[in-house]
């Protein structure tokens, strides 16, 4: 007797939702959707210089159970073929989309965004461009990067409308990121999509590489400081004439380094305009290896006429 009447309380509970849901469907709302929009039956040898979004944003209105159909059913990207656009200045307008819309009984579009895609075309062309790397990336302690990172292809083929070309003199990857690193890292990175100017691209995705070893410290004494632009009859002593400095780098890096990588300079001009008796040396260190101390910090120096 209880399992039946258990059974009861089940039934008019699911019939009870099902009320509900088919009371609630029936009423009506509001959506915001995005459409996917492409322009067909281009011309050969032609190509779109207008911006033209990948897709339109809608705001559409009807009863739940069309709205629920709508958004369940068949793909619903709109393809507007070149030659159905309105005549003169081509353009997909709201009342274009309205129509197509309208094709599904009940529903009623409310707002689009963009209001209105221009359609204009240029003669197709190519261009090579350089791929910029978009990338962060951090390292395991007592590790960093050696040298700078590589992109295989480094170049890629835009192709567009000739005059839209002109303007792009690079192409980005979409960002990376690589955290914790203690060793080198090789990934495929994808070239990032153009929102809204349709071209296409040589290759989809760029190989990027990322050196990464050990890192250590060296020391590199007895260097040299060198005066440049000294009026031919001044002389500038240096105290002390030579210092310390501490690089840091790859291992393999500071063990093929030598002093003689290192240029050190004053420039006279910044000693005349010196009021402190105090400057400091530029230091000049290979493109990997980071000077992070010297020792002493500060030089003093004596300008006497040249005898």
């Amino acid at each position: 007797m209880k399992r039946k009447r258990l059974h009861i309380v089940i039934v008019s509970a699911v019939f009870g939702v099902l009320v509900w849901i088919s009371v609630s469907m029936s009423e009506q709302y509001q959506i915001a959707v995005s459409v996917p929009i492409s322009i067909d039956n281009v011309p050969e040898g032609k190509s779109i210089r207008t911006p033209v979004p990948q897709a339109l944003q809608l705001k559409l209105r009807g009863d739940g159970w069309r709205l629920a159909s709508l958004l369940l059913g068949a793909d619903m990207k709109m393809r507007f073929p070149l030659q159905a656009l309105r005549s003169g200045k081509k353009a997909i307008t709201f009342a274009d989309v309205a129509e197509r819309i309208a094709d599904r009984p009940g529903v009623q579009l409310m707002d689009m965004v963009p209001d209105s895609v221009f359609v204009e075309l240029d003669r197709t062309s190519h261009r090579k461009v350089a791929v910029v790397l978009d990338y962060t990336v951090s390292f395991r302690e007592g590790y960093g990067q050696v040298g700078p990172a590589t992109v295989t292809p480094e170049s890629v083929t835009v192709t567009g409308a000739e005059s839209l070309l002109r303007t792009i003199d690079s192409w980005s990857t979409v960002r990376g990121i690589f955290e914790n690193l203690k060793a080198p890292v090789e990934a495929d990175l994808p070239l990032a999509p153009s929102p809204i100017y349709l071209v296409s691209l040589s290759t989809s995705n760029v190989h990027l590489r990322i050196d990464v070893e050990p890192f250590a410290e060296k020391v590199f004494s007895g260097l040299p400081v060198e005066i440049r632009s000294v009026a031919p009859n001044r002389e500038v002593i240096l105290i002390p004439p030579k210092i310390e400095i501490v690089a840091r780098g790859g291992i393999k890096q500071l063990s093929n380094a030598s002093p003689s990588d290192f240029r050190l300079t004053v420039d006279y001009r910044m000693i005349l305009a010196d009021p402190t008796g105090i400057i400091d040396p530029d230091i000049i260190a290979p493109p990997e290896i980071q000077v992070v101390s010297r020792r002493p910090e500060h030089l003093q120096y004596v300008v006497r006429r040249r005898l």
